[in-house]
């Protein structure tokens, strides 16, 4: 088992592997993931803790990725597409990161892993989220309306 210090953005990839590798064994707990990929590489706090909060915010994430995606469902996206953004809703609304610290890894992450339509894809659903969660430009709109 090897340990080694990650950048913040380093280890935003690591949760993103992770999410990305759990959409696929549906049948194993978040927790039997995060152990067997220990197994190879001792995970930082960070990395355990915003993958299994974002594991368990991911019912959460949909709900609200759907509603601003615009006529996509979230079965229709791409698995590392529905990976960055369930670790960037969790990240945006769960934790004190900056928003726009989230939103600018997310999309760094995209434009490196996903095709070319994700970036933009992804920064406008999570503006669209943060805006209307009320942690971007400081005002809730209602949700749907637009």
């Amino acid at each position: 088992m090897k340990t080694n210090k990650k950048t913040r953005r380093e280890e935003r990839k690591t949760v993103m592997e992770l999410l990305f590798s759990a959409s696929f064994r549906k049948d194993e707990s978040t927790n039997d993931i995060l152990l067997i990929a220990e197994e190879e590489e001792t995970y930082s706090p960070y990395i355990r803790n915003t993958f299994l909060g974002a594991s368990a915010f991911i019912p959460e994430a949909d709900k609200l990725i759907e509603i601003d995606s615009k006529n996509w469902k979230v079965s229709r996206l791409s698995p590392v597409t529905s990976a960055i953004l369930h670790f960037a809703v969790y990240e945006m609304l769960g934790t004190d990161v900056p928003p726009k610290v989230v939103i600018n890894e997310a999309v760094e992450l995209a434009k490196e892993y996903d095709d070319e339509s994700a970036p933009s894809f992804i920064n406008g659903i999570l503006n669209r989220i943060g805006r209307e969660s009320g942690v971007i430009g400081g005002e809730s709109a209602s949700r749907g309306e637009d």
